[in-house]
């Protein structure tokens, strides 16, 4: 049986590629890399293009700056059976882009090193080590304007000067920006480095400069190759400026030499018979987590490159409380340090409590529709955000940045959600009316006196402004804590059910004279089409932001342009960015295994194999014990940062959300300019 068991697994890693179209991961066209060898047959010069997964004529003749009819002419075949997965055709030669000038250019930019700092260094010895000034490592560093601690990681910008060659490239009618990184494989950035022309828009027949080769990728913490360590790239970490009290056990962890985890995932091995050997079905439900497990054995290849040695026992563990209790007699399990899975809520209820009673932490993959789970489990780590943590993540992102503009909550009053639209009520005019009550204090403090240019003005004797603190007071439970509630209950948004009163009552709810911010949980494709469509027809008398909520980013009939004309945001646990050299990387080498792309369970698969081996191989099997400190220390490409969600004694939720928006025909994540913002509690 374990035999049978080895030989299907093997089957199953193999026979991915035939569920390249089911488990498709953000709706991206892949991206078409031009061929730069030329051959010449019958005396004409060709590229030879292999076709990738869900390429088309019409993309592949755009990269070429061909026509479709000159493919046709060079592969008469295809005009009889079409264009296939794993074909190589002829693209001939261009003699216009053959004869591309080649030329090179100085660009400047700044590049980041890490320092981790040591006892007893001090800001000023750091800044003089590295040639900067003290105000400049702050700006740079605001957490440490608190102090330094031993291992807090500094970022240290440098000014570096590299030479780009580049050859000239003429912009064919219909191509933008993001299309053209996505054919040369290079960044937008880079582009606009090399063409400051650009920021003013891309025009048809407008001569451009591409690099010629692409620019050196940065590795991902998830993708390690043979290389020495002193090769590997500087990471950019988000920082976090709250005060943290540290476990000494994290400045001195246990460690061991190896360390075991369990996979618990459904691979419903009972199901396999002969005849699905024979011919797989893509619809079995063997197939629906292995892009999970794939990213995870990509995970554990790179942190074994690391040095650490980790041993991952896989075991098949699906929504069947008996193959739970089976697995967890095994005498293997007691040993393991780490568990993850499984992925169905009523198994992970029989390995938490297995666990709790071992001190073995345990990691829920991918449930998310809520936390409840955490209040009987402190070495519980659920890894997707609940929505409503996800809700709430938005409502503090809506009242840092739109805490003066006029704010309408859009929904329909759906039963099944009425809770946490609630909650996101809740959340935002707690956060809203905490920003406020400073402004007020202010302002009532200029009801009780002060002077103004020599003159006195009020009934108190001071020629500063005095701080009325009555609502302070009230709030630190020195004063009238009622004034506070009171004050705490205000309403700073408006409301309207849509399927009711519909867009008129939301647009005499609008302001002319300020920005209108619409926050709007609602579902369903027909209706968030019409919704925008008749928002759009309004942005030249209002002034709009919409946010909706993750589902739409499924909804193939939403008009991308609405959505970037309304400044559309969007909060979601997971968000790929295809310009980010890491993820590039990944989806490289899941491809080169798997023969398919990698979907939003594969990412996060290797993001999560990375962290907790990554917290294994730096704190040992207590790592829960020192995630205040990886909070810290965060890189800005890790998608977690745990807390506990219901007090000390309950198990750990990641409170990390992506809001992205649509902007320049690109998805870009708002965050990333965002990355030092916190509560204000």
């Amino acid at each position: 049986m374990k035999v049978l068991k080895k030989a299907f697994l093997f089957l199953l890693i193999n026979s991915l590629f035939i569920t390249a179209f089911v488990l498709r991961a953000q709706n991206q066209s892949p991206e078409i890399i031009r061929s730069q060898t030329i051959q010449v047959v019958d005396g004409k010069e060709y590229f030879f293009h292999p076709v990738l997964q869900g390429q088309t004529l019409f993309s592949i003749a755009r990269a070429y700056g061909v026509t479709q009819e000159e493919i046709y002419e060079a592969n008469p075949e295809l005009r009889d059976h079409g264009l296939r997965y794993d074909q190589i055709i002829r693209i001939p030669v261009r003699q216009d882009v053959d004869s591309q000038r080649v030329a090179s250019k100085a660009v400047k930019e700044t590049t980041w090193v890490e320092h981790q700092v040591k006892r007893r260094e001090t800001i000023y010895g750091i800044s003089r080590q590295y040639d900067i000034s003290q105000e400049e490592l702050l700006r740079n560093n605001p957490h440490a304007r608190t102090g330094l601690r031993p291992n807090m990681i500094l970022r240290i910008p440098r000014q570096t000067e590299r030479i780009l060659t580049f050859t000239e490239y003429r912009v064919p009618s219909g191509q933008t920006l993001f299309s053209l990184s996505r054919e040369f494989n290079v960044s937008i950035e880079e582009l606009e480095k090399l063409n400051p022309e650009l920021k003013d828009g891309l025009k048809a027949g407008q001569m451009i400069r591409i690099p010629a080769q692409p620019v050196p990728e940065q590795q991902p913490p998830f993708i390690v190759e043979p290389t020495p360590p002193e090769d590997v790239p500087e990471m950019p970490v988000e920082f976090h400026t709250e005060a943290t009290v540290i476990d000494p056990y994290c400045e001195e962890p246990v460690l061991k030499e190896r360390y075991n985890v369990a996979l618990l995932i459904p691979l419903y091995l009972e199901k396999i018979d002969q005849e699905f050997l024979e011919t797989p079905d893509p619809r079995h439900p063997s197939f629906v987590f292995m892009q999970y497990y794939e990213g995870m054995l990509i995970a554990l290849d790179s942190i074994r490159k690391m040095g650490a040695d980790i041993r991952l026992s896989v075991f098949d563990v699906c929504d069947d409380a008996s193959k739970a209790h089976a697995v967890l007699r095994k005498t293997e399990m007691a040993d393991m340090d780490l568990i993850i899975g499984p992925f169905y809520s009523n198994t992970l209820d029989i390995v938490a409590q297995y666990a709790l009673r071992r001190n073995i932490p345990v990691v829920s993959p991918l449930h998310w529709e809520d936390n409840r789970q955490l209040v009987s489990y402190p070495n519980l780590f659920q890894v997707t955000p609940s929505i409503q943590t996800q809700m709430n993540d938005m409502a503090y992102y809506v009242a840092r940045n739109h805490a003066s503009d006029n704010i309408i909550l859009v929904h329909n009053n759906q039963p099944g959600v009425a809770n946490l639209i609630q909650g996101y009520k809740n959340t935002l005019n707690k956060e809203l009316n905490y920003r406020q009550y400073y402004r007020d204090s202010v302002n009532l403090a200029r009801v009780d006196g002060y002077f103004l240019n020599g003159v006195y003005v009020g009934e108190r004797l001071t020629n500063v402004y005095v701080l009325n603190d009555s609502l302070l007071q009230a709030r630190d439970g020195n004063g009238d804590r009622h004034l506070f509630r009171q004050y705490m209950q205000r309403n700073n948004m408006k409301e309207v059910v849509f399927m009711h009163n519909g867009m008129d009552s939301l647009k005499n709810l609008m302001d002319t004279n300020r920005r209108n911010i619409l926050i709007s949980p609602m579902g369903g494709e027909a209706l968030i089409s019409d919704y925008i469509r008749q928002l759009n027809q309004l942005r030249d008398t209002f002034d709009i932001t919409l946010y909706g909520v993750p589902q739409w980013i499924d909804y193939r009939s939403l008009d991308y342009r609405y959505l970037q004309n309304l400044k559309a945001h969007i909060f979601t646990s997971d968000f790929i960015d295809y310009e980010k050299p890491y993820h590039i990387d990944f989806i490289r080498k899941y491809r080169k295994r798997n023969h398919i792309e990698p979907d939003r369970v594969a990412f996060r698969a290797v993001h999560t194999g990375m962290f907790f081996f990554s917290a294994l191989m730096q704190y040992g099997a207590d790592f829960y014990r020192c995630i205040p400190v990886m909070n810290q220390n965060r890189s800005s490409r890790s998608p977690f940062a745990f807390y506990r969600a219901h007090g000390e004694n309950s198990g750990w939720e990641n409170s990390f959300v992506y809001i992205f928006k649509y902007e320049n025909y690109r998805l870009k994540n708002v965050k990333e300019s965002d990355l030092h913002a916190t509560r204000l509690y």
